[in-house]
């Protein structure tokens, strides 16, 4: 049996994608995020957490009974740390995510208990997520660099535009060429947005301190026109003044 559509949900690395001959635009390297499941921590259950130091950040989301997943992100310019592999690289990976200036007595007695491995952060996406009879969603479409924890919110809102569109019409082809030209332009918007942020938050240098220096300030005194990029991604502001607030140029 022939299927009516075939739908590419295989991550970053698709193979459906690479079958189906789709090319593959890609940022260049930048920041790198290592993560693993730890237990034995100390880090309160009542937030998520992220610290940010010079050139590196640590992300800690707690999952109850002293477990946690915990992140650690660096510009990858600065030297390959190699965190990926087993107990061997676990005490290098702690000590990262400790530099960062959160709570020493949160790492006391910290195991690592899954998976370590560190991936390259750059965006990539597919120019068009389809073809005839043939779609792509998730980051088998469009990664997002992991370090903003955008990709599976954005994978949901390809399942629905897909989804959607697909069930308002008999027409296929056509519902294709609708959920593609709306993937476009919500990946296209999200992408510049966490952009804007990345260079806001990780360039270096003097002028770049300074522009931190007054961007934060407002960012907390007054979020309006702020992109959201966790919150609402590409649905909250986007357009070029989120970019000069961003980037200290209003």
């Amino acid at each position: 049996m022939t299927p009516r559509l075939v739908v590419g949900a295989d991550g970053r690395f698709s193979s459906v994608r690479r079958w189906g001959g789709f090319r593959v635009k890609r940022d260049p390297d930048h920041l790198r995020i290592a993560g693993a499941l730890v237990t034995g921590t100390h880090t309160p259950d009542d937030g998520a957490h992220l610290s940010i130091g010079p050139g590196y950040a640590t992300f800690i989301a707690p999952l109850g009974n002293t477990r946690a997943r915990m992140y650690f992100v660096y510009v990858g310019a600065m030297g390959d740390r190699k965190l990926s592999g087993g107990k061997e690289k676990a005490g290098a990976f702690l000590e990262a995510c400790r530099s960062t200036g959160l709570p020493a007595e949160w790492f006391h007695g910290v195991e690592v208990i899954g998976p370590l491995a560190e991936f390259e952060g750059a965006d990539q996406a597919v120019e068009s997520p389809r073809m005839p009879s043939l779609a792509l969603i998730g980051d088998a479409a469009a990664a997002t660099d992991p370090s903003w924890g955008c990709g599976l919110s954005k994978t949901l809102v390809d399942v629905e535009t897909l989804s959607r569109h697909l069930l308002d019409t008999a027409d296929w082809d056509r519902a294709l060429e609708r959920y593609a030209h709306e993937h476009n332009d919500y990946y296209g918007k999200l992408h510049n947005v966490l952009s804007w942020m990345t260079e806001l938050i990780w360039t270096g240098g003097s002028l770049a301190d300074e522009r931190r220096a007054r961007v934060f300030p407002r960012m907390r005194s007054d979020p309006t026109g702020f992109p959201d990029a966790v919150g609402q991604g590409p649905f909250g502001p986007c357009d070029e003044r989120a970019r000069q607030l961003v980037l200290g140029e209003a």
